[in-house]
């Protein structure tokens, strides 16, 4: 990526993102960040903690980028391939494209504040002597970590756009992205922890058996007098049988992240989806 290549990249990324361009001069770039920018680039999670806990809306920074090596300005820094803040940029952008926002289509008069929940939509596979599929959807409220589950199934009755309506806004996480999606991947080994683990004992019996099997059908014993070369071709079948047999019945259990998303949901709206799920 060459220095021109990247000031029209980083200039694109910034005014993409909402911000404001300041200045811009050859190997130069000034913005002012939003408030969504600055936690993710500007490292100061305890001045947003604070702003937040006291409902006020912070003062994002101003950055200003030199993408020119002999370029000086007063309070910029150098940025390049391979720099920690490029980098930092590139994982923001893959992270955002794994993940959708969608809001809820509000029709009011007032203003009315959107809460941010991470959907995780997952499928867990069994593999053993049967074979069987669940799929979850979990949602995390990035405010108060509040969790529930089956969340796919209730929004079939709510309307989402991908910009926020009139008189709406949108709340800031106070749970960051990443570690949502932990704390769903630990709601989930919780859950797994707790089913009827029996299909592993049948499994491995299974297994026991068809291991047997094998080693009696091809018994080296049996089978010094055969020449050194069928000796090794039957070793080497030997070897193909069990791996295909440990292959379709070492027991084993796979998660995997079929989608997931940023929905924006009013608080009227999610209280009714819980107060359904438990009538």
């Amino acid at each position: 990526m060459d220095r021109h290549t990247l000031h029209q990249f980083l200039k694109k990324f910034f005014l993409t993102n909402g911000c404001q361009l300041i200045e811009e001069k050859e190997g130069l770039l000034h913005f002012l960040l939003t408030p969504e920018l600055d936690e993710e680039l500007m490292n100061r999670p305890f001045y947003w903690r604070y702003k937040k806990r006291l409902g006020q809306e912070g003062d994002p920074m101003e950055l200003t980028l030199l993408t020119d090596p002999n370029e000086t300005a007063e309070k910029a820094e150098h940025i390049h391939f391979g720099s920690p803040r490029l980098h930092k940029i590139f994982r923001l952008i893959r992270d955002s494209a794994q993940v959708a926002r969608l809001y809820e289509k509000v029709d009011t008069a007032s203003r009315t504040p959107l809460y941010p929940w991470l959907i995780r939509n997952m499928s867990v596979h069994f593999s053993g002597k049967r074979k069987r599929t669940e799929t979850h959807s979990v949602g995390l409220q990035l405010l108060n970590g509040q969790l529930e589950t089956d969340w796919m199934e209730n929004f079939s009755q709510v309307e989402f756009k991908q910009q926020i309506s009139d008189q709406c806004y949108c709340l800031s996480p106070i749970i960051r992205y990443q570690s949502g999606y932990q704390r769903i991947s630990s709601y989930m080994h919780t859950y797994l922890d707790t089913i009827d683990d029996s299909w592993v004992k049948e499994t491995k019996d299974t297994l026991k058996q068809e291991e047997d099997l094998l080693a009696h059908f091809f018994d080296q014993s049996a089978q010094e007098e055969l020449e050194e070369e069928i000796r090794e071709e039957r070793a080497a079948l030997y070897k193909n049988e069990l791996d295909a047999v440990h292959k379709r019945l070492v027991p084993s259990i796979q998660m995997e992240t079929i989608n997931a998303g940023i929905f924006y949901l009013s608080e009227e709206t999610a209280r009714k989806l819980f107060h359904k799920k438990e009538a």
